[in-house]
């Protein structure tokens, strides 16, 4: 093919390509990266040529920037998207946001910002739904001019994406000449995959987040880059991984696989909150949805030190995590319930410490934003048992002070010794057994002295200690929890029985022969019975 000859076909064809229909958008998927949804989609130029057949932008493009045409396929291409929205919504079908890119000599022919306001008033549609995508070489040679168009462009409320980011020009000097709101990766960096090109886009993802900007990594076509760019926080991804640039039909049959996800405008925000908060850090976090309808958790983000947490206590991934957290017939599912409607209700971080595959744990949610019944939450787990190869006695001396917040009191029972040793006792009455007591004696004394007469017959039965191991071998979870009235002091200094809930669970590294039993405050809220009491703790 003569270059030279295509080159003047494009430049005298151009108009005639545009009235005909020659030149047409294709769409290219872009994917939020912590849940796989289809968020946006980027409006690419393909020419369908009747003389040369198809086109790809490598033969046009060029040229028709060379000969400052391009502006004629730039506008082109933003109306089609507005028509397409346009369509989308009438037929009352989901939408999505559409980047549609503006080149540099754009600018210097036209009033962009004029004439995208024009559009979007034409078709009556908002400006959210469509992205207007320049490139960082733009934004670099003709600052003095474009700070101005960015700034009018983001103030009449379009969102602005610079593309090419990092490819060969001061992009981070220039961040702080422009407020931006997506940062688009150039597809280098992926191409290369080096450990450099990695650690500038682990850099650039943490430093984007701490501006409040979100960040699209281009040229995504491996499961290696995928793992990376969800590792790393990197908000959105866009590439051959999931999808080569389709026709308006193929895109229309894309979203309506059963296996992709299509996001809506409506959810747009809610996602965006969500993505601002999945930070690596030094610290264990956690980036979970919550939904209300199903009563399902489910992790869309686990930092490195939140994962090296889950497995500590046996969780090997995330799906592990979930069914633990979804679980109806565990026995802390309704307490990992509570515990988000506390922090829904109040805006507060709402802490609980439980007993998990034979390890003790710190849990604490705090609420992101929420839309409907669904909601974002933070999370972070903490195996606090700390060192496990240690006597149990060591682990609870050192982590006495956690447990204290949570129990009343906590002794250690050892029923084919028939003793019992004190770890924790908070009652304030002299109730509670002493070291190496005697098991069944304290037992029965607990019961004739602490317990509500009417409870006693039904707390011998749970605390028979001739019966507690298989009991414990055969309960959910390996745990053991009943509600009784004790009697406690009030803040008066009066006696009165007071709600209280006993746990007992057998103590890892003792070969089964001790348990730990733990009694705690089980007073009613929210209309919840006894049995369904979550204890919160406020940091």
């Amino acid at each position: 093919m003569d270059k030279n000859r295509l080159n003047d076909y494009i430049v005298s064809h151009l108009d005639e390509a545009l009235e005909n229909g020659w030149i047409r958008p294709f769409f290219q998927p872009i994917i939020r990266t912590i849940n796989g949804g289809v968020a946006a989609a980027e409006a690419l130029a393909r020419w369908q040529d009747p003389e040369y057949g198809f086109l790809m932008p490598a033969d046009f493009i060029p040229v028709l920037e060379e000969k400052e045409l391009i502006y004629k396929v730039d506008c082109h291409m933003f109306i089609e998207a507005a028509k397409m929205q346009r369509g989308r919504l009438d037929q009352g079908l989901r939408v999505g946001p559409i980047s549609v890119n503006f080149s540099r000599s754009d600018f210097d022919v036209m009033d962009v910002a004029s004439f995208v306001q024009e559009q979007v008033e034409k078709f009556h549609i908002s400006k959210e739904l469509i992205w207007l995508e320049i490139t960082e070489s733009t934004l670099v040679k003709n600052k003095d001019k474009m700070r101005n168009v960015v700034k009018d462009l983001r103030d009449e409320g379009f969102q602005i994406c610079m593309d090419d980011f990092g490819s060969g020009y001061s992009s981070l000097i220039f961040l702080n000449d422009y407020t931006l709101d997506v940062i688009k990766m150039d597809m280098g960096f992926l191409r290369s995959f080096s450990p450099v090109s990695r650690e500038i886009m682990r850099s650039t993802v943490n430093m984007a987040k701490n501006l409040g900007i979100r960040t699209l990594a281009e040229g995504v076509e491996k499961e290696e880059h995928v793992r990376f760019l969800e590792e790393i926080g990197c908000d959105m991804m866009q590439g051959f991984y999931y999808s080569m640039p389709l026709s308006v039909d193929e895109m229309d049959h894309y979203i309506r696989r059963d296996d992709v996800h299509p996001e809506s405008i409506d959810w747009k925000s809610f996602y965006d909150a969500a993505d601002s908060h999945v930070v690596n850090s030094d610290v264990p976090l956690g980036v979970l949805e919550y939904d209300g309808d199903r009563d399902s958790f489910h992790y869309l983000f686990a930092n490195q030190k939140q994962k090296e947490q889950l497995r500590s206590i046996g969780r090997r991934n995330r799906t592990e995590s979930e069914f633990i957290l979804n679980s109806a017939h565990f026995p802390m599912h309704e307490k990992f319930r509570a515990l988000i409607e506390y922090a829904i209700s109040t805006g507060e971080t709402a802490v609980m410490y439980f007993p998990d595959n034979s390890f003790f744990v710190r849990l604490a949610f705090r609420m992101v934003v929420k839309q409907e019944k669904r909601v974002i939450i933070t999370s972070s787990l903490v195996n606090i048992t700390e060192d496990r190869t240690r006597k149990t006695g060591e682990i609870l001396d050192r982590s006495a002070e956690d447990i204290a917040l949570l129990f009343d009191d906590v002794h250690i029972l050892d029923p084919d010794n028939n003793t019992a040793d004190n770890v924790i006792n908070n009652f304030g009455i002299d109730g509670g057994m002493k070291k190496h007591d005697d098991l069944r004696r304290g037992l029965k004394a607990f019961c004739r002295n602490m317990v509500h007469p009417e409870d006693r017959e039904r707390y011998m039965l749970y605390a028979d200690p001739d019966t507690m191991k298989d009991r414990l071998h055969g309960a959910p979870g390996g745990i053991l929890r009943e509600y009784f009235r004790i009697l406690r002091p009030t803040s008066s200094g009066e006696l009165e029985f007071s709600w209280m809930e006993i746990d007992l669970l057998l103590i890892p590294r003792t070969d089964d022969s001790k348990i730990l039993s733990c009694i705690k405050n089980a007073q009613p809220s929210s209309g919840l019975g006894p049995e369904d009491m979550v204890n919160l703790e406020k940091p």
